[in-house]
């Protein structure tokens, strides 16, 4: 007993020596970066408002007023004067689809902002100027015409006049895609064209196809079109995304690959990752659409395998191909063989606490994987696994107390600010106050922001925060008249709330000491600016880890 207590001794004393150390060398070599002169939102509760913080090796040392850091700047230290504007943590979209945005990124048109038809006609003849003959002009979702003045997709003549020398696609969400006549040739699609399932194209006068392609798998007959991208360009445009991601102040994100995306395509991630080209954190679930797809993708998943710039979290969001929903007009429960098979899957990663993260939109879908669930923690418990519903539109508060008991989290996009005209179609006075978001803040269960982006959505974060605070759809009306979070509690659920799915909670999402340097300076103050223009707020800078990986051009 006296060695061992001799051992913790010495053992104690280096541990001393070593902090000692460490702050001698911080004191004399002072912080890398301090920022004096603002107005931190450090979603901290126990420090909510700060002035100033310094960072060292990629984490924040010390947060509080100008006085106290300004005393640890050296000569070697950078500084930023704030003059008084706002800074949050770095934005986290615990919920997108960043790896197939980025294989057109380059290609990519973004009509997010949009308000009007000659706003999208300006952007073509825009981009049509600044780019090759030839070039594709690709729009794969994230906006919808509900959003613009005159409500309606553009012509094959207007497209023609915008960009008679580009192959141009302009396609809303997933609904709907038109071409103009240069894609229609370049295309090869024609009258006759064989069409995948719930597609139909659209003709002219004479039987011919006119450009206009209708169904959710439309995009995936105009891929088969779009060009053929090696390995390093499909990086080149993830890249490219990322340094767009990072200009909305995003500096985390949950991405689960989609349709879209082939298994041989998770290489654009994991090459990028290798070749140290991330700027923006990912924790990645893999999609599985059987058992024995589990058993592969489990076995390289196991909580761990991770640094903080890649981290390799689990499943999802589709877990199995029978369990898939969306904005359907009636319930469509699971059959017992999906639910068992379900279950074993769920069984799968116990062990290794596995996190699933399951697609589920419908009351019946979040039921029966409810059941499934259960079973599998009547035997072992899975409260340690953060298994999370996504999307969760027409959750309960019966569905929410079953989850709580099982540890569970939600993540809730804001794929109503668009969708809300189908939501009411479908489900009529059902589609008014959901998602739920505030009773779901309410009841306790870990909540994440997001967007399900880029083709259900716009990426764009502050878009989706002005949706939690206003109860609007992106048009102004009032979708969610009861169901509205704060503007802090908005924050709280984009930034510290997205890292509880990825047991980050304790790493990233504040600004406090050690935690991982990731904020955004604002270029208006998020707290007081007038509510609708909340949608429209620009980051003046994105620093993640310390790295300032955005900087506006303009002051």
């Amino acid at each position: 007993m006296k060695k061992l207590n001799r051992l913790f001794l010495i053992l104690l004393c280096l541990l001393l020596v070593s902090c000692k150390s460490l702050v001698q060398d911080i004191s004399k070599s002072g912080p890398e970066l301090v920022v004096l002169n603002a107005k931190v939102l450090t979603v901290d509760t126990t420090h909510p408002r700060a002035e100033a913080f310094a960072v060292q090796a990629g984490k924040f040392i010390q947060v509080g007023s100008n006085n106290e850091i300004q005393q640890l700047i050296r000569e070697n230290t950078k500084v930023i004067d704030a003059q008084g504007k706002t800074i949050i943590p770095g934005l986290n979209d615990a919920h997108i689809h960043m790896v197939r945005a980025g294989m057109y990124w380059q290609y990519e048109l973004r009509l997010d902002e949009t308000m009007k038809l000659e706003d999208i006609l300006h952007l073509i003849r825009e981009r049509a100027q600044n780019t090759p003959k030839g070039t594709w002009i690709l729009t794969l979702g994230g906006w919808h015409p509900s959003q613009i003045k005159e409500g309606r997709m553009p012509t094959l003549a207007e497209l023609d006049q915008a960009a008679p020398n580009h192959p141009v696609y302009i396609q809303a969400l997933r609904d709907v895609g038109q071409m103009n006549s240069f894609a229609i040739e370049k295309s090869g699609i024609t009258a006759s064209t064989t069409l995948p399932a719930g597609v139909s194209i659209s003709k002219d006068i004479n039987g011919q196809f006119n450009g206009l392609i209708k169904g959710f798998n439309g995009q995936v007959l105009a891929l088969k079109q779009f060009p053929k991208l090696s390995l390093d360009e499909k990086i080149e445009g993830l890249v490219l995304a990322m340094k767009d991601f990072n200009q909305a102040g995003l500096t985390s994100v949950g991405e689960t690959f989609g349709i879209g995306v082939d298994e041989g395509d998770y290489d654009i991630l994991f090459e990028a990752w290798r070749r140290k080209r991330m700027s923006v954190r990912v924790g990645l679930h893999f999609p599985t659409v059987n058992y024995k797809d589990a058993q592969k993708w489990i076995a390289n998943s196991a909580k761990g395998q991770s640094d903080e710039m890649l981290l390799l979290n689990g499943l999802g969001e589709g877990v199995l191909n029978a369990v898939g929903d969306g904005y359907f007009a009636k319930q469509f429960p699971i059959s017992n063989d999906a639910k068992e098979e379900l279950r074993q899957i769920i069984a799968l990663g116990v062990p290794n606490k596995i996190n699933f993260q399951f697609h589920a939109t419908l009351e019946t879908t979040m039921n029966d994987m409810l059941d499934s669930l259960e079973a599998v923690d009547q035997k072992t418990s899975i409260k340690d696994m953060r298994v999370t519903f996504l999307h969760a539109e027409q959750i309960t508060p019966a569905i929410m107390a079953r989850m709580k008991k099982l540890g569970m989290g939600l993540q809730m996009q804001n794929r109503q600010s668009l969708g809300s005209d189908v939501m009411k179609t479908n489900w009529g006075d059902r589609a008014i106050d959901i998602p739920p978001v505030k009773s779901v803040y309410q009841s306790g269960l870990p909540l994440a922001g997001g967007t399900d982006g880029t083709t259900s959505s716009s990426y764009r974060p502050f878009i989706s925060l002005h949706w939690l605070i206003s109860g609007k759809n992106w048009r102004g009306d009032v979708v969610r008249p009861t169901q509205k979070l704060s503007r802090e509690e908005a924050l709280q659920i984009y930034t510290h709330g997205g890292a509880w799915f990825t047991w980050e909670e304790n790493k990233k999402g504040t600004i406090a000491k050690n935690r991982l340097a990731d904020f955004v300076v604002l270029d208006k103050d998020y707290l007081t600016i007038p509510e609708d223009e909340i949608r429209f707020i620009k980051p003046l800078m994105t620093v993640v880890g310390g790295r300032v990986v955005y900087e506006s051009k303009t002051p």
